[in-house]
């Protein structure tokens, strides 16, 4: 799925940019559902490669590479709070399948905010209101986006 995911942010959703603020992130689709039993270092790494041929193919300097590292270094704890963890297995992804509607749409919404933000802040070295309001609806629709293509895959 990696692939697919990549290929659409890429050529499709890097050039679309709806209303001036809503630029949509669905390959964090790939780091968000990732099991919890992966080592670190992998995961690291992974989110590293992942950011980084986003940030080859956007022609950013490492702004997706940061976020994607530190949504990665801060997904353990923010699963903790918003995933009840006596349903799932380790080595489960973390799907809404498995998880949950309520709780895969929260744990998916704060980790995106946490991209979006550091994305935002790195990419314009500015907080002010323009700013704050493409965090906002960048993850809204990026959230929204996310949840539909895991109803492709969840079955009651």
């Amino acid at each position: 799925m990696l692939p697919i995911y990549l290929i659409i942010q890429i050529y499709i959703l890097n050039e679309i940019l709806f209303a001036s603020y809503i630029n949509p992130y669905i390959y964090l689709i790939i780091l968000i559902i990732m099991p919890y039993k992966i080592p670190k270092w992998f995961l690291l790494f992974y989110a590293f490669i992942i950011g980084f041929l986003i940030d080859l193919f956007s022609g950013t300097l490492g702004i997706h590479s940061s976020a994607c590292l530190i949504l990665v270094l801060l997904k353990s704890p923010i699963s903790k709070i918003t995933i009840p963890h006596n349903i799932i297995e380790e080595t489960d992804e973390l799907v809404m399948q498995k998880i949950g509607a309520k709780s895969f749409i929260l744990f998916s919404f704060i980790l995106v905010l946490i991209h979006h933000t550091i994305l935002f802040i790195l990419e314009h070295v500015a907080l002010d209101f323009q700013i704050l309001l493409k965090i906002i609806a960048s993850t809204i629709i990026t959230t929204i986006i996310i949840s539909i293509t895991q109803l492709f895959f969840f079955k009651s």
